[in-house]
């Protein structure tokens, strides 16, 4: 039985998230430490490019536009990934907890 995930947890990501924590026991705090540095770099890298493009003189408004349009879309995905990776974890524990009853 599937446990109820929300609607902002596709089924596929988290059961690959799943079966990767179960086959290769990996460990939660590493996979969500390297997430998180991913994406401060990325985020760093898209603001120092929109900054360096207003630098260079380039129309604000489009700039600030089309910037802030593609660090919402990354963060978005960003978010929906970890979400599911966390969805996955609290039901691998669910299921643990479930089996020593």
């Amino acid at each position: 039985m599937q446990p109820a995930r929300a609607w902002y947890c596709r089924d596929d990501v988290v059961d690959e998230y799943k079966s990767t924590l179960k086959e290769d026991d990996e460990k939660l705090p590493m996979l969500k430490t390297l997430k998180i540095i991913r994406a401060i770099v990325v985020n760093v890298g898209l603001f120092a490019g929109w900054i360096y493009a207003l630098y260079l003189g380039g129309d604000p408004t489009i700039i600030t536009v089309f910037a802030l349009g593609v660090v919402g879309a990354y963060n978005g995905l960003e978010l929906g990934d970890y979400l599911a990776l966390v969805q996955a974890y609290s039901e691998i524990q669910a299921e643990a907890n479930d089996g020593d009853d």
